[in-house]
């Protein structure tokens, strides 16, 4: 067999020779690229070179005849991945004459050879080597990437493959490799992978907002097997034409070019490579067609030229298709009709006989058919959009809603002759802050729900969440009871919830891409003062609540022996505090034994308190 050994000029030391050349191997040495007319002289050439004269030299001999034997250089990162050489180097194997030899494609970008990649743009984590097995290295390369988000710029593409399919789009990166054999991209994107079947991968990397990129590169960095992110397109042909009306970089392994065009080819079975038995470019596999998954890429044209040339925005805006579906939605749901109003009429009839009965599933049943969550949440869109047409619908919509509610409720509370106060009732006239948060968070999800219609059967959980017709009912009743007090604390729940849905439900749909901040941000920050307004009683109340909660604490928990407190009641906090209690002992009513009660609430709580007791005997 006529053997050589092709290495460069400056690696031709003795050293070197001793530790590649084992005693049993007498080959003959040649300097790359000095002898290089010797090469056809040989059948074997064993290759101990870094990646630019690696390229070099099968870029100018492509379609030898010879068979290649690679050694890995230290200085041949994209060689060793590209071929899946092993990452340390060795001397030279007795054996290397039984190799097997197997065809290898070559690809080229421009007429020059792609050992590993050809990267254009950014291409993040989704290309050969961008995802290291080190969690360390993951967290930093995720660091670096957080940090310059803002500086990658989509930009506009025209791809055409073998079989003429053009796409436009919008990417940030495009990532062309070979194959994807012994890389992350393989276990996580690319399952169904060969080598050598005369196609290479294109993977388009073209995410719509820096919030959709968060999510993948974060979970990139923490999981090394990470779902397909739905920003990347795949594409696998045997030759891909990348146009741009700009000039794009493109970097070819180690080599950085500035091009507004490049064109992608398969020289099939370029190149007669020896490998192991085990080695990965063995899983050739059957010819395979063209396959194009690009779905999910940005593709209408007002789309590229939206993304096109600006900063990646912050959040992801909604698809014109989509977003035309939910505003028709809403503006039917703005508007008076006469379901509207039966569903009003009867939903607070329901919730008045609820409240009156004392019956929680009653309540319940009547804030499931109440149907003031549409019109609320037409509004919140109306505040995200500034559509005064919207808003205007949607208010007089809730409007006559609001006082559909009241006055039913009133008509029934002169009709029964019933003036009684029951927990159902007392429950809505102190609404505090945990009432905002409730309605906050309900407003979050009736407006994802409604934008997203696999979530759309998750309303009836909302409407349970947030009532909004009880309190109606209630102030209808505190109306016709003649009771200001029952009617401005229930007036004071539900101007709670709408404005906490309102607000929350705006911010919702702003982050959904419904609207752009400088569009939104008067309607935000007007709800935002809505909640900053009614958070001042609720605040108030929430104290008071909490001070309540700790008075009741301090006398449940005080030592007693001869009586046991079964109930307390606070029923005032101004000093001195007012305190219902109900007391079980097995004597009898004796002065001494409350007035040595008193004093022990009152040294446990520190202030002043009068007791209203409601003493039981045993006998």
């Amino acid at each position: 067999m006529n053997c050589c050994l092709i290495i460069n000029s400056a690696d031709a030391s003795s050293e070197l020779l001793a530790r590649l050349l084992p005693d049993s191997h007498t080959l003959c040495v040649l300097r790359w690229p000095e002898d290089q007319s010797f090469l056809a002289d040989f059948d074997h050439w064993v290759v101990y070179l870094d990646d630019p004269e690696l390229r070099a030299l099968l870029t100018a001999n492509r379609q030898t005849e010879a068979v290649v034997h690679l050694l890995t250089h230290l200085q041949s990162r994209h060689g060793c991945r590209g071929f899946c050489l092993p990452s340390k180097s060795g001397p030279l194997p007795d054996d290397f004459q039984q190799r097997t030899v197997v065809n290898v494609d070559l690809l080229f970008c421009n007429d020059q050879l792609v050992l590993n990649k050809a990267v254009i743009g950014k291409a993040f984590n989704y290309q050969p080597g961008g995802h290291s097995k080190n969690l360390w290295q993951r967290l930093q390369s995720t660091w670096h990437q957080l940090r310059h988000l803002r500086d990658y710029r989509p930009q506009p593409f025209k791809l055409t493959t073998a079989n003429e399919t053009q796409i436009e789009t919008a990417a940030v990166g495009i990532t062309t490799t070979a194959h994807v054999l012994n890389s992350g991209l393989s276990k996580n994107l690319l399952t169904e992978n060969y080598a050598n079947d005369g196609l290479f991968y294109s993977l388009i990397v073209a995410p719509k907002s820096i919030q959709e990129m968060l999510n993948h590169v974060v979970l990139a960095s923490l999981s090394r097997a990470t779902k397909q992110p739905g920003f990347i397109g795949v594409l696998r042909s045997k030759q891909l034409l990348v146009e741009s009306p700009v000039e794009f970089e493109c970097r070819l392994d180690e080599q950085t070019l500035t091009e507004r065009r490049a064109v992608f080819e398969v020289h099939e079975k370029s190149l007669r490579l020896a490998v192991d038995a085990t080695s990965p470019l063995l899983n050739t596999g059957a010819r395979h067609k063209e396959t194009r998954k690009i779905k999910q890429l940005p593709s209408a044209q007002e789309s590229v030229t939206a993304l096109s040339g600006d900063p990646l925005p912050w959040i992801t805006h909604a698809a014109t298709e989509d977003f035309r579906e939910l505003y028709q939605q809403l503006r039917e749901n703005a508007k008076v009709s006469s379901t509207f109003l039966i569903f009003m009429v009867l939903s607070t009839l329901l919730a008045s006989f609820g409240l009156y009965a004392n019956s929680a599933p009653v309540i319940i049943g009547a804030m499931i058919l109440a149907p003031l969550m549409a019109p609320i949440v037409s509004l919140a869109m109306a505040f995200t959009r500034q559509d005064e047409n919207l808003m205007v619908a949607s208010a007089k919509t809730l409007f006559i809603g609001f006082a559909m509610a009241v006055g039913f409720a009133m008509l029934l509370s002169f009709w029964l002759p019933l003036q009684i106060e029951t927990s159902e009732i007392s429950a809505r006239l102190r609404p505090t802050l945990l009432d905002l948060g409730i309605a906050i968070i309900s407003g979050i999800a009736s407006a994802y729900a409604y934008a997203r219609a696999q979530a759309a059967k998750s309303l009836a959980g909302v409407a349970i969440a947030v009532a909004l017709v009880p309190p109606l009912a209630v102030v209808g009743i505190g109306l016709g009871w003649l009771s200001f007090r029952v009617a401005g604390g229930a007036l004071l729940l539900f101007v709670t919830n709408l404005a906490g849905i309102v607000f929350s439900a705006s911010a919702t749909f702003l982050l959904l891409g419904f609207a752009p901040f400088s569009r939104a941000r008067k309607g935000i920050v007007t709800a935002l003062i809505s909640v900053a307004l009614v958070s001042i009683p609720l605040a108030v109340s929430f104290h008071q609540l909490a001070k309540e909660a700790s008075i009741v604490w301090g006398i449940e928990h005080l030592p007693t022996s001869d009586l046991e407190i079964r109930s307390v009641k606070v029923l005032g906090t101004r000093v001195p505090a007012r305190i219902y209690l109900e007391v079980v002992s097995s004597g009898l009513l004796d002065n001494v034994k409350i007035r040595r009660l008193k004093s022990a609430i009152e040294e446990e709580l520190e202030m002043a308190v009068e007791l209203e007791v409601n003493w039981i005997t045993l006998y």
